[in-house]
């Protein structure tokens, strides 16, 4: 029996460009949740902003999610960093962890008061990685970890605008293994290793710390697996989030379009070269994978 009074939150976590935003969209959808909207992130000392995502509990809206101006679930970061000084650290020092109890709970409570749902959802993925500090904010708080293969998750980064490759010099996240900037160099520094370098690492901080809170609090949902069947995936994460999936939300998922076959584009972005420098990557950094 799933529980109706579960009011934890859930975070959705991964390396970036690996799948969170069509699993956060699809759990948007759920009448449970409140989020951040992307209006918020324009104007982000107005939590009332999120009244406006109740748009989405309305019937025949679906229609306009993906209009320029409907508010759409967006990564809480620029938000975060409005609020909290000292969000854009990793660490769990006492004044991170005083600062963010200070701001934080407080703010998520102001956004479920406007949006009137009563569970919070978000996804932070990439750096910082936050999971122990949210764990410590929000105790019972649930994590969705999102995998994805390397090749995929590297040709997706580089094809983004804000990705510029490299930046290792300036590196903000503690210490790069040498073995990895030595067969980076190697290799003539391509974008390719710089990308995966940097999936790597955010990926191993991730490890690092869903570890840290233990096994009873995550999950993890591969974005091939979801993207493949979504409704058996959705079903998954209520069980083990505590929420319900009812015939009339799985109607609404299943209206949406979902692009499958983007784990197999990567293969007509990479040319031989690079291919060969990700599979000795993977040989020699990710054994198990």
């Amino acid at each position: 029996m799933v529980p109706s009074d579960d009011t934890s939150p859930v975070f959705l976590v991964g390396t970036g460009r690996c799948g969170s935003t069509i699993v956060y969209s699809c759990m948007a959808m759920h009448q449970a949740f409140s989020w951040i909207p992307s209006w918020l992130t324009e104007a982000p000392g107005y939590p009332v902003l999120a009244a406006g995502n109740r748009l989405w509990d309305l019937w025949g809206m679906d229609r306009f999610r993906e209009t320029r101006f409907f508010p759409k679930p967006v990564e809480p970061n620029p938000v975060l960093e409005h609020w909290s000084s000292t969000f854009r650290r990793e660490d769990m020092a006492p004044e991170v962890v005083e600062d963010s109890r200070a701001t934080i709970p407080p703010l998520v409570s102001k956004l479920q008061k406007w949006h009137g749902n009563r569970r919070f959802l978000t996804k932070m993925v990439g750096r910082p990685v936050k999971i122990e500090l949210l764990a410590a904010l929000f105790p019972g708080a649930r994590f969705v970890h999102i995998t994805r293969a390397l090749k995929p998750t590297t040709s997706s980064l580089l094809l983004v605008e804000f990705y510029r490759g490299g930046g290792f010099e300036d590196w903000p996240w503690g210490t790069i293994p040498p073995t990895y900037l030595e067969f980076y160099q190697a290799r003539g520094k391509p974008v390719e290793l710089a990308a995966a370098i940097t999936l790597q690492l955010n990926l191993l901080e991730l490890q690092r710390q869903l570890s840290a809170i233990g096994p009873s609090s995550w999950i993890s949902l591969p974005y091939a697996d979801f993207i493949a069947d979504p409704i058996e995936g959705m079903r998954r994460l209520g069980d083990w989030a505590h929420f319900t999936v009812d015939e009339t939300f799985l109607k609404r998922l299943l209206r949406r379009k979902l692009y499958a076959g983007a784990d197999e584009k990567w293969q007509k972005h990479f040319s031989p070269a690079q291919r060969r420098n990700l599979d000795d990557f993977e040989a020699a950094f990710m054994p198990s994978s």
